[in-house]
This record gives C-alpha cells, sequence and structure tokens, in this order.
C-alpha cells in the first residue's frame, strides 16, 4: 500500500500554513510514504495514481480544535483545498482512500507566521495523527516536544533570518 501525506497552505496567510508546515517538519523523519509539501499548489500537480491512500494536511472550518475525516465524494465537510475542488480530485480518483487531518483555524490573514492557537492544536493533534498514520505502516519518528521545537524553527516568522 502507498501513502502520500500532502501538507496544503500558503504559509503568508497565518494558520493557512497549518499543513505545509507539518509536511515540512515531518518530512525528513517518515517511513512508509511518501510526504509532500504543495504548499500553494494544485493537488492535481502530484500524481495521485502512484498512491492507494491520500492524507491531507489542512486547515478546515470544523466545529471542533482539530481531527482526521475521511473525505468522500459525497462528504458534507467544508474542505476548501484552494479552489481546488476536492469533489472533482474525488471523482476522478474513486479507486483511493482520500483523509484529511484537519486543525482549525485562528487566523486566516496576511500574518507570516501561524498563530500560537493553531501551535497549540497542532501538538495536542499530532499523537493522534502520528497513532493514525501507523495504521497504514507509516512511521513518523518524532515526538511531541520535537514538533513544539521544530515548529518554532521552521514555521513561527518565514521572514526572520534562520
Amino acid at each position: 500500500m502507498k501513502v502520500a501525506i500532502v501538507g496544503v497552505g500558503n504559509r503568508l496567510m497565518g494558520d493557512d500554513g497549518f499543513g505545509s508546515c507539518l509536511a515540512e517538519i515531518i518530512k525528513d523523519n517518515t517511513l512508509g510514504a511518501e510526504v509532500i509539501d504543495l504548499d500553494t499548489s494544485n493537488l492535481l500537480n502530484i500524481d495521485i495514481n502512484k498512491y492507494d491512500i491520500v492524507v491531507l494536511l489542512d486547515i478546515a472550518n470544523i466545529d471542533s480544535e482539530y481531527g482526521i475525516y475521511e473525505v468522500k465524494r459525497s462528504s458534507d465537510y467544508d474542505f476548501s483545498l484552494h479552489d481546488l475542488g476536492l469533489n472533482l480530485v474525488l471523482k476522478l480518483y474513486e479507486d483511493k482512500k482520500f483523509y484529511v487531518v484537519a486543525c482549525k483555524p485562528y487566523i486566516v490573514d496576511i500574518n507570516f507566521r501561524l498563530s500560537e492557537e493553531c501551535i497549540n492544536r497542532m501538538v495536542k493533534l499530532f499523537p493522534i495523527f502520528k497513532l493514525f498514520m501507523e495504521k497504514f505502516g507509516v512511521k513518523i519518528n518524532l515526538e511531541v516536544s520535537d514538533i513544539e521545537k521544530l515548529v518554532k524553527e521552521k514555521c513561527l516568522n518565514i521572514l526572520e533570518d534562520k
């Protein structure tokens, strides 16, 4: 079973950078899946045919602070995926399983960093996400303390010198 973990988001728009940031953090520490930081690119820019399972990391207007959802074509969830039209992708790739690891945003506006609220949600979500990925044979070799450190290094302010 081939798995892709795809981070989606615009890091210039505050919490919208959640998916892109998390993908960057886990990319070099994940076994059993290809991790792709899609940034603001279109989901159709990757070869989805190579994968059986696609796990999207993105923000979503959900009632809870975070969650993991299986997405089906008839889904009632309101996932933006940046005007791509997730229903179109799901229709094109009906033989694939899609999941969204979602974080509820606190601020989506011109802001070159994730909000503290989003970071706290990411930290709470990470162990759940890590365990979820293990169901597909994917191992993420990071702990919550690593996430806290790496998000501060890689995602707090993209304009600061590192």
